[in-house]
């Protein structure tokens, strides 16, 4: 009888309380606010209709705020990002360069150790071996070893340098040896008297009797040996007139007073010819063409052009 007893009031017990809970679950709110149910539902647009932040820039659509693409699980700046550049899965690849993206297409960032971009163009990206050395020597666009500047890598120069005494266009400007050291070449002075020419780089003596100045610096020879040149000899022959001569030995017809100076044995860097004819004994020398015809027609003899010499220092 116990037994029974209770499970018949375990029975009751459990009905009642269905009932209960039941009746709860059914009743709306006394304020009519939301259910016990409605209480519980998460509104993933509810943070942004409120006014609250977006999380992650994703709404329910996978949207991206700021001008941004959603590419892939992530949102990116195709204008700029140099692996979706343009447009989603676009990868930029520069050769010997770190790539980069601007305004949505591919371009050079920063170029490998040892590279430039000297054309701006993308397609071949770093496309030069930066191979200049600052202060390095270098042959100028006139053969003279000049020096290397690199302020503009892409495009190195070769500063010439200043002009020296040798025979040479050090600077690329044509001439040669102009504003060089004093004394670079002497000037030759011309003489008339005793019935021939007289030529000394010694103007008192040009200026000596029996002589009287024709020109003083008539033409100019290097003062010592430098490129192309050989000695000229001033000779003095046995009827006491001179005769000047790259023969050390005066050809055999004199004896040698000195070195006048010394001449180019062919035309080089504004040197002219200097010619020279003979007649009666006597020697004369010019570098007029015109000078040297009116001779022949007054009965000189052309023989040949002595070397090549200079109309300034």
């Amino acid at each position: 009888m116990r037994v029974l007893f209770s499970m018949l009031l375990i029975a009751g017990c459990a009905s009642s309380t269905g009932v209960d809970t039941m009746d709860r679950r059914d009743a709306s709110p006394p304020d009519g606010g939301p259910s016990a149910i409605d209480a519980g539902r998460v509104d993933a647009g509810a943070g942004r209709d409120l006014g609250g932040p977006d999380l992650g820039g994703i709404d329910g659509g996978g949207s991206c705020v700021g001008g941004e693409t959603r590419c892939g699980a992530s949102c990116t700046d195709t204008q700029t990002d140099p692996t979706n550049c343009g447009g989603c899965g676009r990868s930029c690849v520069v050769t010997n360069a770190s790539p980069a993206c601007m305004a949505g297409s591919c371009g050079v960032g920063t170029c490998d150790a040892g590279f430039l971009d000297c054309d701006a163009n993308p397609i071949n990206g770093c496309e030069s071996p930066d191979e200049c050395t600052d202060g390095a020597a270098c042959s100028t666009s006139c053969g003279s070893t000049g020096t290397t500047g690199c302020a503009d890598r892409c495009a190195p120069t070769c500063e010439a340098p200043a002009e020296a005494c040798n025979g040479v266009d050090d600077d690329c400007d044509g001439s040669c040896d102009e504003g060089a050291l004093a004394g670079c070449r002497v000037g030759v002075h011309r003489s008339y008297g005793g019935g021939s020419h007289f030529y000394t780089t010694d103007l008192a003596e040009a200026s000596s009797a029996p002589y009287t100045l024709e020109s003083a610096n008539f033409y100019y020879l290097y003062a010592a040996m430098s490129t192309g040149t050989r000695a000229f000899y001033r000779c003095l022959k046995t009827n006491g007139r001179r005769f000047y001569t790259t023969s050390s030995v005066c050809e055999g017809g004199g004896t040698s007073e000195g070195v006048l100076g010394f001449i180019a044995q062919a035309e080089t860097c504004g040197s002219r010819a200097l010619f020279r004819l003979y007649r009666d004994g006597s020697h004369f020398y010019t570098t007029s063409a015109g000078e040297r015809d009116n001779a022949v027609t007054n009965g000189w003899l052309y023989e040949s052009i002595a070397g090549y010499v200079w109309s300034a220092p």
